[in-house]
């Protein structure tokens, strides 16, 4: 009988190819949900394999724990940020569209002309402007109330998403925890590279995600924490202000500063020197500097050296040009989820550059 060796290698390829877009394509809604948990799951490990002895090797006991304090401690907070934020918009488009409805022409053109005095504009231009709203007031009334309307709808469409996403990601964070190491054995198997070098992918993958998340979630947990404390004290929204800096210091570079100066000058603007000052201060000297400058460092080496990966991880993460990027290139491509994409995706390829270079090392040219 004539053997088919080549042709069935060669179909059998075809056929996994097949069967990888076809996952892929089938799966394509929930990628990203599956990526997030994968990389929590990733970087919280050893303390599910700490519940999992306290369980008495019961998986699916130590996996539901976990997964409940992942919720709790990260998921929950973010959470809850965004639907208050949506109930304060909901209540925003309330009185902008019972504001808008008050307004008429001869409103609409007061309004304009206290605006068309502090620009420098002739006399004869500003009557010309105010003559055209006058002309054009409904028209301008009926599209402020459609772009309310639009905002409105956008908001709590990305909140619903966002909590649909966030649903889908406790689930499978669940059976991450439960069968991640079946997974990974069978990655192993199926995989051309030497067992060397996958263990030397995944190994990194698991360090590189713990020391990115847990040091991201650290400092937003420090700044949220104390800038929560100092907005109570000054008789501010302390939990929403602490929330809001949490989420906003996942942004390298500018973060915490994008909720800080906005209540500084909105306290200048009412008159309250004292808070805007105290703000001012706890945003540049404490968040800006003390947390971020001299408590990243301390953390990301910390959490490095209980992993056991001292050298590997730490050089990346502490990368201020690449985390700056691919944190910034993953909010571009993914949305808010991308603060914790990007870098993991960076560093996994300068991991297969290094599993590339230390398996020719001997064909590369060091000269």
């Amino acid at each position: 009988m004539r053997s088919n060796a080549p042709y069935e290698e060669g179909f059998l390829l075809i056929l996994l190819l097949l069967a990888l877009f076809g996952l892929l394509w089938l799966f394509s809604p929930f990628l990203e949900a599956l990526f997030f948990a994968m990389i929590l799951a990733t970087a919280s490990y050893g303390y599910y394999a700490k519940l999992l002895r306290r369980f008495n090797g019961s998986q699916t006991m130590a996996a539901s724990a976990m997964s409940l304090l992942v919720f709790v401690g990260v998921i929950a907070p973010v959470t809850y940020l965004l639907v208050e934020v949506s109930l304060q918009v909901g209540h925003l488009y309330g009185s902008a569209q019972a504001w808008i409805g008050q307004q008429n022409a001869e409103s609409l053109v007061k309004l304009n002309q206290t605006f068309l005095s502090y620009l420098p504009l002739s006399d004869e231009a500003q009557l010309s402007v105010i003559e055209q709203l006058r002309n054009n007031s409904e028209k301008i009334i009926a599209f402020a109330q459609k772009v309310t309307v639009f905002l409105l709808e956008g908001i709590v469409g990305s909140t619903s998403s966002f909590v649909t996403f966030i649903g889908l990601s406790v689930f499978a964070l669940f059976f991450f925890y439960r069968d991640g190491h079946l997974v990974a054995h069978h990655l192993k198997i199926l995989s051309p590279l030497e067992n060397y070098y996958d263990q030397m992918v995944m190994d990194r993958f698991a360090s590189l995600s713990a020391v990115l998340t847990l040091s991201v979630l650290g400092i937003a947990v420090m700044q949220g924490v104390s800038f929560a404390l100092v907005a109570w004290l000054l008789g501010l929204p302390g939990l929403f202000i602490g929330m809001a800096i949490a989420v906003a210091s996942f942004i390298p570079v500018v973060g915490a500063a994008l909720i800080w100066i906005p209540i500084t000058v909105f306290a200048l603007v009412k008159g309250d020197y004292v808070t805007a000052a105290v703000i001012a201060f706890w945003g540049v000297v404490i968040t800006g500097f003390v947390i971020d400058n001299i408590m990243r460092p301390i953390l990301i080496n910390r959490i490095t050296r209980s992993l056991g990966q001292a050298g590997e991880g730490l050089a990346v993460a502490n990368h201020t040009l690449l985390t700056v990027l691919s944190t910034f290139a993953g909010l571009i491509h993914f949305g808010v989820i991308g603060l914790f994409f990007g870098p993991v995706i960076a560093a996994m390829a300068i991991t297969i550059f290094d599993v590339y270079e230390h398996k020719n090392s001997n064909l590369l040219d060091r000269t």
